[in-house]
């Protein structure tokens, strides 16, 4: 084996946004996005840049909601509340890590399904769950699945990896490959043979926020693996769960931090915006 092809997602999330852009130019108006932010992470506030950045691009407007740390629960629900309320919001999203004495569930509740483009309240979990029709695809695990689709990656018959049960990629992309009939293997930080579980694998998919935690000799020749953790490093850039110097090494294919699912995972998100934009004028 040589070195594995590098996923470009930049380049996947350019062609589905040229898509995206066709469908706002027929729009008679620009969608709006609701998003929340409570405090001032660093990190928090540089996703969603790129989220405003990204949506501009293809005539979307995102608004940033900013919070001071000490609102209450109550006051920020019916933030939401009303902004769901206003013309043209076809989609709010809340941004992840809220402060830990506003609960979490309650606020991603008070999104109602129809706007909740990130997946996340749990009326549209449930649905998830039991192979329902969402009306929205979670974002990080529908880009996960579309970077298996572009790099035309079969997933039947395969040994699926997955490493990290989180609700952004963990358990959403479960509940889609379960419904999709494809087998797979789940680890989280209680699996103990981890190497053991990986070297079985065809396919590795990782979002646990772990960084170094899957390095080349766990692996097995030629497999695929999709890295969609996410840790800042003291640097202060992004790193994946991957080793990637040791993993493109044996890997066929490598989807690396930053770069790889980041991209797209925007991408989708902006795809169920417009979604329910097109939803509103039929």
């Amino acid at each position: 084996m040589g070195m594995a092809t590098i996923v470009d997602g930049k380049k996947i999330a350019d062609e589905i946004l040229a898509d995206l852009r066709l469908k706002t130019n027929n729009l008679n108006f620009k969608p709006r996005l609701g998003v929340f932010l409570v405090g001032d992470d660093p990190a928090s506030l540089s996703y969603i840049k790129i989220k405003q950045k990204t949506a501009e691009k293809i005539a979307v407007q995102a608004e940033i909601k900013k919070y001071s740390e000490n609102i209450s629960a109550d006051e920020l629900k019916k933030e939401i509340s009303s902004y769901a309320k206003e013309e043209r919001v076809c989609g709010i999203i809340v941004q992840l890590p809220l402060p830990k004495d506003i609960g979490k569930e309650k606020i991603l509740n008070a999104v109602p399904p129809e706007l909740d483009v990130d997946c996340l309240n749990s009326v549209s979990r449930q649905k998830l769950i039991k192979g329902e029709k969402i009306i929205f695809a979670p974002p990080a695990a529908a880009a996960i699945m579309k970077i298996l689709e572009y790099h035309i990656v079969e997933l039947k018959n395969k040994n699926v990896a997955l490493v990290g049960s989180g609700d952004l990629v963990g358990k959403p992309l479960a509940s889609l490959l379960l419904h999709k009939g494809i087998n797979f293997e789940m680890a989280n930080r209680h699996t103990e043979n981890l190497t053991e579980l990986l070297k079985r694998a065809d396919i590795v998919i990782t979002g646990a926020g772990q960084a170094g935690l899957v390095t080349g000799d766990m692996i097995k020749e030629g497999a695929v693996v999709i890295d969609a953790g996410t840790t800042g490093s003291e640097e202060g850039e992004v790193v994946g769960d991957v080793d990637i110097k040791s993993v493109s090494g044996r890997a066929s294919l490598l989807s690396p931090v930053p770069g790889g699912v980041g991209p797209v995972t925007v991408a989708m998100l902006l795809l169920n915006v417009v979604n329910c934009a097109l939803g509103k004028t039929s």
